[in-house]
């Protein structure tokens, strides 16, 4: 058997394992019939940020996303939820090829960039599996802003595309946001004042649809609805699958958070008051958004020393979104996913100089992250406790300190 008929069956049969896999997703019912019944109340004329679907669950997302949505609302709805699947599945072929891209791998050799691929997909299996499973459209988020980076950083930028891709990521759900004072600060100022135009004008191109009055009383109601200085955003325990810091310290820090789904076992260790526990929390946030500088390493205004150092700034920008941002999921963990893949080709292009201590630290966290970060996929019937403790908190706050270790020897960026 030649090797090109080998790569054509196991082309041919992982295509046909994912059309098994999407078949038999396709038959829930997951967040995308949330989004698609908010698209259709939104043109009924309804408040679709007062209302709840499902077992009450709000609709968090942007008008426009929901008009945008629209024309999938005359499908049924397991043909929505496969083509929502197969769109996912390519952008997790395009966030492989971008985190792919925007490292050099040059030097790598064939074994090494194997081993870094299957690591990186072993350790994002858990995220994107339950991205895919409950319909979500956290793959997509960090898609758009991968992409949008990609095309702002490129040899020869499209800054105003690039911008466009993140504005629209942010308009949708506001994760990305993080991304405009990074670009300030490395100088990419044309970029950044895009994303914040266009920001600003997909807050208002709805009403072209659905008319300026009702837009304006969505704006405000969506306004108060993801507002973080909320209580239910600082006491951000109401679902066992909430993670974060909010979601961490609630039940660290305070006796009763409202856990209703909690274990018999005690987990808190101080009662603080709401005032009590949001100063703390934001206190917090602010130092590790000050520890970006840590990352950053250079003056501002300029370009980072190098493509690798580009990535690691970059990868632990994206970390922070999911411990910073309130009423966190598990599949908003995703965006933990490249700070895992960077230490992973860190290690490996580097394990032959690594200090015996180091070498056994990288070695010893690295299991223990993906341990706390995947249990849930390896040993599922235990995830009440997993949840109980809020494990992947504690594995990506892990990851932060193993990142903020694997500092680049840099080569000029190009």
């Amino acid at each position: 058997m030649t090797d090109a008929l080998k790569k054509y069956l196991l082309i041919g049969a992982a295509s046909l394992a994912l059309a098994v896999y999407v078949f038999i997703e396709a038959q829930g019912r997951g967040d995308l019939f949330i989004y698609l019944s908010a698209s259709t109340d939104l043109f009924n004329g309804e408040n679709i940020f007062e209302k709840t679907y499902l077992d009450g669950y709000h609709y968090f997302y942007s008008a426009l996303f929901a008009i945008f949505l629209k024309p999938f609302t005359y499908l049924p709805m397991p043909v929505c939820n496969a083509l929502w699947l197969g769109a996912n599945l390519f952008f997790v072929f395009r966030i492989f090829t971008l985190i792919k891209n925007l490292l050099p791998l040059h030097d790598f050799t064939k074994n090494e960039l194997m081993g870094l691929r299957i690591g990186g997909f072993l350790f994002s299996l858990r995220f994107i599996h339950e991205n895919l499973h409950y319909l979500q459209i956290t793959i997509l988020i960090l898609y758009l802003s991968l992409q949008g980076i990609q095309l702002v950083f490129s040899n020869k930028p499209k800054p105003f595309w690039g911008a466009l891709l993140i504005a629209l990521g942010i308009n949708i759900k506001l994760l990305p946001l993080v991304l405009i004072p990074y670009l300030f600060y490395r100088g990419f100022f044309k970029a950044a004042l895009y994303i914040i135009g266009i920001y600003v004008a997909m807050l208002f191109l709805p009403a072209l649809v659905i008319g300026w009055e009702q837009n304006q009383m969505l704006l405000s109601t969506w306004a108060h609805l993801i507002n973080p200085l909320n209580s239910n955003h600082v006491l951000d325990a109401e679902e066992r699958s909430f993670h974060g810091l909010s979601t961490l310290f609630s039940v660290l820090f305070v006796e009763n958070p409202g856990d209703s789904h909690a274990l018999l076992l005690k987990r808190n260790i101080a009662n603080m008051s709401l005032e009590q526990l949001k100063l703390f929390l934001n206190i917090v946030r602010c130092v590790l958004i000050l520890f970006t500088f840590y990352f950053l390493r250079s003056a501002p205004f300029k370009q980072a020393p190098g493509l690798k150092h580009r990535f690691w700034e970059l990868s632990y920008v994206l970390l922070l979104i999911p411990l910073i941002f309130p009423h966190q999921q598990h599949y908003g963990f995703l965006f933990i996913c490249p700070a895992f893949i960077f230490c992973l080709y860190y290690f490996i292009q580097n394990r032959k100089t690594l200090s015996r201590g180091k070498y056994y630290f990288m070695m010893c966290s690295g299991i223990l992250i993906y341990l706390l970060c995947n249990l849930k996929l390896i040993f599922g019937n235990y995830n009440e406790y997993y949840e109980h403790f809020k494990i992947l908190t504690f594995g990506a706050l892990l990851l932060m300190v193993l990142l903020s270790v694997c500092m680049p020897k840099e080569t000029p960026a190009t």
